[in-house]
C-alpha cells in the first residue's frame, strides 16, 4: 500500500473521532445550559425549612429590617444581624421560633461568622479560629447549632476579609438558610452541583486527550502542533474551573483550601492561555500581542506566588489578577480589531469573533464587581461555544496536518531518490570526462611541449590541474553554480583541446552569465561537439557558445558547424548517458531543458533553457 491509500484510510477514522467527540460536546454543552441555569456558583434549590427574621446593620449603622429579596451589602463592612431562626412548615408557613436540636446550614462565601446567643459564650467560624485555620475562605456550607431554650434574639456578626468578589454573600446566606439532616442534606447539595461538575471532568478529560494529540503531533512534526497544545490547555484549565465552581464541592473534595486554590488557578491559567491562543493567530499585530501575554505571564506568575510567600489571602490575589488581565485584554481586543481591518476574506470573522471571549470576561468582571452575578457565568456560555467551533475547526486541522505530513515525508523520500540518482549522475559525467585516453593525451602534449615549447607546457600544465580540479570539486557541489563558473571551467578543458586540434575556433559571447546551472553541464556539451562533430571534418571547424535572457528565462546556446546526425539516434537513452544526466540534473536542480537539432552535413544546435523562477 501507497503513501497515498494510507492517508485516504486514516482520515476517516481520524473525522470519526473528533465528529464523536465533539457531539458529545454538543449534548453536554444542552445538558449543562438546561440543568444550571444559574450562576456557575450556583446554590443548589433547597427547601427553605427555617429562615431568619430580624434587622441588619453595616458598621455600627442605624438598624435597617431584613426583607425578602432585598439587599444586604458584604463589601462595605461588617454586618450584624440581629433575630431569629424561624421553622417553616411543609407548606411554606411560620410556624414559630426554630430551638431544635438539628444543626442549621449556613451557605457562606469567604465570610467569617461570629454568633452571640445569650450568655453563651461567642462561636467563632473564622479565619482565627484554630479548628478552621484557613478553610473559613472559601465557598461551602458550615453549620451552628442553636443552644436552644429561648427566644430572646441572637446576634451573628458577619466580616467580610475581601472588598471584591462576593458583594452578594449574604444575601445568598440568608435565601438558603437549611436544616443539616446529615447524609440527605450533603446527597442533595452534591445532586444540585453534578451537572456542572460532570461536565466540567468531561471537559478536563477531553483537554488531556487533546494534550496527548499534541504531543503526537509534536514527535512527528505535524506544522499544527502549537495550535493543538494550546488548545488542550484551555480547554483543561476550563474543566477544572466548572468542576471546582460547582454546588457542593466542599463535599466533593473536603480540602476547601485546595478548592478555592485551584479554582483560582484553573481561571486565571484559562485566560492565560486563551491569550496565548489569540496571539498565536495574530499577524501584522503579533509583536504587540506577544509583548502582552508575556507580561500578562508574569503577572501571573507574581500574583500566584503572593500567597505563597506574604500574607495575602489567596482570594485576595483574584483583584489583581482582574487588574493584570483587563489591560492585556484591551491590547488583544486592539489587536483582533487591527487585524479585522487588513485582513481579506473569512478569516476577518475569526478575529472578530475572538473578541468574544476577551469582553465576557470583562462582562463578568464587572458584573460581579455589582453583584448581578458571580463568577465566570458569561466567560463559561462563550467557551462553550467556541470548544464546539474549535472541535469542528479539528476535522479539518488534524486530517490536513497529517496529509501535509505525509506528504511532506514523500517529498522527502523522493528528495532523497532524487539526490541519490544526481549523484551518480554527477560522478557518471566526471567520469565521462577524464577518460584514459584524454588523460594520455594530454600528458603526452605536455611532455612534447617540455622539449619545444616550455611555458606552453607548464600553461598547458595549468590548465588541466583547473580542469581536473573543477571535475573532483563537483562532487562535493550538490548544487547550482554560476553560469561564469561553468565557463571558467569550459575554457580549461578547451586550452587543453587546442593544444592537440590547433585548427578548431572556439568563441564565446556572453550576454548573460549571472545565473545558476549544474555544474559540468556546458563543458561535455562541448567536448561531444569536439568528438562527434569537429573531428570528423577533415580541417577546422568552429564551436560557439552563446548566453542570453528573455523576460521569462536564461538561454545558453552550444553551436557547431560539424557533420551533424540524425537526431532519431537520441532516442535510445541506454546508449547517450551522457546527455540523459545532463537533462536529468537540468530539470532536478534548476527545472532546466536541453533540446538538439542536428542536421547531416550542416552541424549542431543545443539549446538550453532555464526558467527566471528557479533562481527565486
Amino acid at each position: 500500500m501507497n503513501g497515498k491509500e494510507k492517508r485516504v484510510s486514516f482520515i476517516p477514522k481520524t473525522a470519526l473521532w473528533i465528529a464523536g467527540i465533539a457531539a458529545v460536546l454538543v449534548l453536554a454543552v444542552g445538558l449543562l445550559w438546561h440543568g444550571n441555569a444559574n450562576s456557575m456558583q450556583a446554590i443548589p434549590a433547597l427547601v427553605a425549612d427555617v429562615y431568619f427574621d430580624g434587622d441588619y446593620r453595616v458598621d455600627g449603622g442605624e438598624w435597617q429590617k431584613i426583607t425578602a429579596g432585598g439587599h444586604i451589602p458584604s463589601t462595605q463592612g461588617d454586618v450584624t444581624l440581629r433575630g431569629n431562626f424561624h421553622m417553616l412548615a411543609p407548606g411554606g408557613e411560620c410556624v414559630g421560633i426554630y430551638s431544635g436540636d438539628i444543626p442549621i446550614a449556613l451557605y457562606t462565601d469567604h465570610l467569617s461568622l461570629t454568633f452571640y446567643e445569650g450568655e453563651n459564650e461567642p462561636f467563632v467560624i473564622d479565619v482565627e479560629n484554630p479548628l478552621y485555620g484557613d478553610s473559613a475562605c472559601h465557598v461551602g456550607w458550615t453549620a451552628y447549632r442553636l443552644s436552644g431554650g429561648s427566644e430572646e434574639p441572637i446576634e451573628i456578626r458577619i466580616h467580610n476579609p475581601h472588598r471584591f468578589g462576593n458583594e452578594t454573600a449574604i444575601d445568598e446566606m440568608l435565601a438558603n438558610t437549611a436544616l443539616w439532616t446529615d447524609i440527605a442534606f450533603e446527597k442533595e447539595v452534591l445532586e444540585s452541583g453534578n451537572n456542572q461538575r460532570n461536565f466540567g471532568l468531561l471537559f478536563s478529560i477531553i483537554g488531556l486527550v487533546v494534550l496527548g494529540t499534541a504531543l503526537f503531533s509534536t514527535l512527528i512534526h505535524i506544522k499544527n502542533a502549537r495550535s493543538i497544545w494550546l488548545f488542550g490547555t484551555t480547554i483543561l484549565f476550563a474543566g477544572a474551573y466548572l468542576s471546582y465552581s460547582a454546588a457542593g464541592v466542599s463535599f466533593w473534595n473536603e480540602s476547601v483550601v485546595s478548592n478555592t486554590t485551584i479554582l483560582g488557578c484553573s481561571m486565571m491559567l484559562y485566560m492565560l492561555f486563551l491569550s496565548l491562543a489569540i496571539v498565536h493567530f495574530l499577524k501584522s499585530t503579533k509583536p504587540v500581542g506577544t509583548v502582552a501575554a508575556v507580561l500578562l505571564g508574569v503577572a501571573d506568575a507574581v500574583i500566584l506566588a503572593l500567597p505563597i510567600f506574604t500574607d495575602v489571602l489567596f482570594y485576595d490575589t483574584w483583584l489583581y489578577w482582574v487588574i493584570a488581565q483587563l489591560p492585556a485584554n484591551l491590547v488583544l481586543l486592539g489587536c483582533l480589531l487591527r487585524e479585522f481591518m487588513v485582513t481579506k476574506g473569512k478569516t476577518r470573522w475569526v478575529y472578530l469573533g475572538s473578541i468574544l471571549p476577551l469582553l465576557s470576561f470583562a462582562l463578568d468582571a464587572l458584573m460581579t464587581h455589582l453583584g448581578v452575578w458571580k463568577g465566570g457565568r458569561a466567560s463559561v456560555y462563550v467557551f462553550a461555544i467556541f470548544f464546539i467551533a474549535a472541535m469542528v475547526a479539528m476535522l479539518k486541522i488534524i486530517p490536513n496536518s497529517i496529509n501535509t505530513l505525509a506528504k511532506a515525508k514523500e517529498l522527502e523520500t523522493e528528495r532523497l531518490v532524487l539526490n541519490a540518482q544526481l549523484t551518480e549522475s554527477r560522478m557518471s559525467t566526471m567520469m565521462s570526462q577524464i577518460r584514459p585516453h584524454f588523460i594520455y593525451n594530454t600528458l603526452g602534449s605536455i611532455e612534447q611541449l617540455c622539449n619545444i615549447d616550455p611555458p606552453k607546457a607548464g600553461e598547458l600544465v595549468h590548465n588541466f590541474a583547473k580542469y581536473l580540479r573543477g571535475n573532483f570539486g563537483e562532487l562535493d557541489n550538490p548544487k547550482p553554480i554560476l553560469m561564469s563558473q561553468e565557463m571558467e571551467h569550459v575554457r580549461h578543458y578547451i586550452s587543453i583541446e587546442n593544444v592537440r586540434f590547433p585548427d578548431m575556433t572556439f568563441s564565446f559571447e556572453m550576454n548573460s552569465d549571472d545565473f545558476h546551472i549544474p555544474a559540468l553541464t556546458i563543458q561535455p556539451i562541448v567536448e561531444n561537439a569536439i568528438k562527434h562533430g569537429l573531428m570528423k571534418l577533415q580541417t577546422g571547424g568552429t564551436i560557439r557558445v552563446t548566453s542570453y535572457e528573455t523576460d521569462t528565462q536564461y538561454c545558453v546556446m552550444v553551436e557547431d558547424d560539424g557533420v551533424g546526425f540524425d537526431t532519431d539516434v537520441l532516442l535510445d537513452e541506454r546508449k547517450h548517458v551522457g546527455i540523459r544526466n545532463i537533462r536529468g540534473r537540468l530539470k532536478a536542480m534548476v527545472n532546466g531543458t536541453l533540446e538538439i537539432e542536428s542536421t547531416p552535413g550542416v552541424g549542431t544546435k543545443v539549446l538550453i533553457t532555464i526558467p527566471k523562477e528557479a533562481e527565486q
